[in-house]
């Protein structure tokens, strides 16, 4: 029988990132909660231009594919910095932490 799959959007505010919404596509199997795909979908400024760096939701999503939720080191990406109030980093930490919950 194939695993289960959802998917679940987190959406930020602009002040806090310039990453507006996080969608996780999950599978729910035997070996547990697996990502099987994230979209990372940026603010965008008045004239329709995506805000912050483009590179760095393209690395998180190829890291994270196929990757158990456990596997996730919550506590190290917590402590990432970033010049917004929030990190990508940081948002992808509450991201995981609520989809463990589930």
């Amino acid at each position: 029988m194939p695993a289960a799959t959802f998917t679940k959007s987190y959406h930020f505010e602009a002040e806090d990132t310039c990453k507006q919404e996080w969608v996780f596509t999950i599978s729910d199997g035997p070996e547990g909660r697996i990502i099987e795909d994230l979209e990372i979908h940026p603010h965008t400024n008045d004239e329709g231009v995506p805000r912050g760096c483009q590179g760095h939701p393209k690395t998180i999503c190829v890291l994270l594919r196929g990757l158990p939720l456990e596997a996730v080191h919550v506590s190290a990406l917590a402590e990432a910095s970033c010049i917004r109030n929030l990190a990508c980093g940081q948002a992808l930490a509450k991201c995981i932490e609520d989809l463990r919950k589930k």
